[in-house]
């Protein structure tokens, strides 16, 4: 299994996403400038307690729409992966925008007990636990809710099914947190125009939540495939075929999908997958590595399950103009997105001018799956596309200088990378220390 992140964007996918960003700074922005005209006519800001209450509104107010926002990130919208230049970046981004709403609903009441405690350490204890004040209580369940969540997902690290299980029951923390937000005394409750966008907010946050976790099994465009082989590679690599049922999806090279198998022997979770096969082949087919409880059954894979596909994701060959000289670094199974690329310059050919050195690092060269097909591009375009096979047992870990004195001036070539984070981010501060522009390196990472 790949799970692609981005971590470099072509200039014109910067650009969106600063829009993207520009766009949740301003739906913020807009909460906050309703609730100052909300308070226009009080000096909120005349003692010490009245600031910390203002201050306190304006973190709550500010974190319950950055957790809305990240309840629709997550929900995988196609429109929401254009705008923000891919579901890798936006899952970046979503990770941003849940850590800004943690800190600001984090620090919400801590900067509001001064207003209830009347200085006493037991009211502000008190203050922090469920009471007879409803509103209060839902607050105060969907704090404690969150920050359980938090703990649970991002430092204990549970198996994947659980992980998930964890991660979608922030919505019912978001809910409770709504709640709070709408019943709870404030300047929203007195006026109008905040409340009415707030309750917008709320609605389209706890929509998309219903619509991608509880609802995603009717309203989400799934492709119905059904498995048409299931072939080792090598002793740790499984290939599969899948033959579409009715219309098939349309799919760029070096793309993702989610599929869901229908199989009594493998999980009905919905795993991401990089898609192997070029555009518009007959067949679809992805390539999966053991390594872990869902992937390792992989292999027991029946002939003929049907399989549900949600996509396809990624713009890791979106670039905003023609690339000369092109330099491909693959880690172990981060070869995937590469062969649909591949298989298409089979049929298509490389453009006049057009140069790719493809580095495919592993262990050895045993461990090197579709070798052939790679080394048969080779033979067709000896003067345009090399393959070097860097073995980590006897050459050690491949680094920007052993690349560059191989394949040369770098000033003027892109650089595309798939494969483990560690060895990205490593990767890429050495391109960046040989002076490679960070506007020319395109990385995709895969947590396994």
């Amino acid at each position: 299994m790949d799970i692609l992140i981005v971590m470099r964007q072509p200039q014109k996918i910067l650009n969106i996403m600063h829009i993207a960003d520009a766009l949740v700074f301003v739906l913020v922005g807009f909460a906050i400038l309703l609730w100052a005209l909300g308070v226009a006519d009080n000096d909120v800001f005349a003692t010490t307690q009245t600031t910390l209450t203002a201050i306190g509104q304006i973190l709550g107010l500010s974190g319950i729409v950055l957790f809305a926002l990240n309840l629709i990130i997550s929900a995988r919208f196609l429109w929401l992966e254009a705008l923000f230049g891919g579901l890798n970046r936006l899952y970046i981004q979503h990770s941003r925008y849940g850590q800004w709403a943690f800190i600001a609903l984090l620090f919400h009441p801590l900067t509001l007990v001064f207003q209830y405690s009347a200085g006493s350490f037991v009211l502000a204890i008190k203050f922090l636990l469920p009471s007879d004040n409803v509103a209060l209580t839902f607050g105060i369940i969907g704090l404690y809710s969150m920050i359980a969540l938090i703990v649970l997902t991002l430092y204990i690290r549970p198996q994947y099914h659980l992980w998930k299980l964890l991660h979608k029951l922030f919505g019912v923390a978001f809910f409770f947190g709504g709640l709070h937000v709408l019943l709870i005394p404030s300047t929203l409750s007195q006026y109008a125009p905040l409340k009415i966008y707030i309750l917008t907010i709320v609605v389209l946050g706890l929509s998309a939540y219903v619509y991608r976790s509880v609802l995603a099994q009717f309203l989400v465009k799934q492709y119905r495939y059904t498995v048409l082989s299931v072939t080792p590679l090598n002793e740790m690599i499984t290939r599969v075929l899948l033959k579409p049922v009715a219309a098939p999806m349309q799919y760029r090279a070096g793309q993702f999908l989610f599929i869901r198998f229908i199989d009594h022997d493998i999980s009905t979770e919905a795993h991401p997958f990089s898609i192997v096969s070029e555009p518009g082949a007959e067949f679809l087919e992805i390539a999966v590595k053991n390594s872990g409880d869902y992937t390792a059954r992989m292999s027991q894979l029946s002939s003929g399950s049907e399989a549900l596909l949600e996509g396809p994701f990624g713009y890791f060959f979106v670039l905003d103009g023609a690339v000369q000289k092109q330099v491909w670094i693959a880690g172990g199974i981060g070869i995937t997105p590469f062969i649909g690329r591949v298989r298409l310059m089979m049929h298509a050919g490389l453009a006049e001018g057009e140069s790719v050195d493809l580095y495919y690092c592993v262990r050895n060269e045993a461990e090197a799956v579709y070798l052939n097909e790679l080394r048969a591009l080779e033979q067709m375009y000896p003067e345009q596309f090399r393959v070097i096979i860097f073995a980590s047992e006897t050459e050690g870990r491949i680094s920007a200088e052993t690349i560059a004195q191989r394949s040369g001036d770098l000033s003027e070539a892109d650089i595309f990378v798939c494969a483990p984070p560690v060895m990205i981010q490593s990767l890429k501060k050495q391109f960046r220390a040989i002076g490679v522009s960070k506007s020319a390196i395109h990385s995709e990472e895969f947590s396994l």
